[in-house]
């Protein structure tokens, strides 16, 4: 193997491709089970792709280190509240509606026994699939 060229089969990664609805922000309902709350929030990913952040009605920026997520969950895999009156305000009660297809899990832990999960709702239609 002498006469090998060093740095041939090297391994060539693409830059992260953020998509642009990411990079400027989505409005969603952040919401919890314990206790039972919803805000509205902005949720964006940072440019480079590292952080997913969001900024609440009192301009608080809560921050998650995007390493540390381990699932995302959409559609009718993600979480639904379990408490009837926090269904009904997000329209889970409605059989008009899909509001699982605006719903967003995300699972996230420093290790893969002690998971956290983040609930989101979009506002707007077609959001939640990007």
């Amino acid at each position: 193997m002498a006469g090998a060229c060093p740095g041939v089969h090297a391994l060539q990664l693409k830059p992260v491709f953020v998509h642009e609805t990411l990079k400027k922000g989505s409005k969603f309902i952040k919401w919890d089970e314990d206790p039972v709350n919803r805000t509205l929030i902005t949720l964006r990913v940072d440019p480079q792709g590292f952080f997913l952040y969001w900024t609440g009605q009192n301009n608080e920026v809560d921050l998650l280190d995007i390493c540390l997520i381990r699932d995302t969950r959409t559609g009718r895999f993600a979480k639904v509240p379990k408490d009837v009156k926090l269904r009904e305000v997000l329209g889970f009660g409605n059989p008009d509606t899909h509001p699982e297809n605006n719903a967003v899990t995300v699972v996230h832990s420093s290790d893969l026994v002690n998971v956290t999960f983040l609930n989101f709702m979009a506002v707007q239609e077609d959001t939640a699939k990007y």
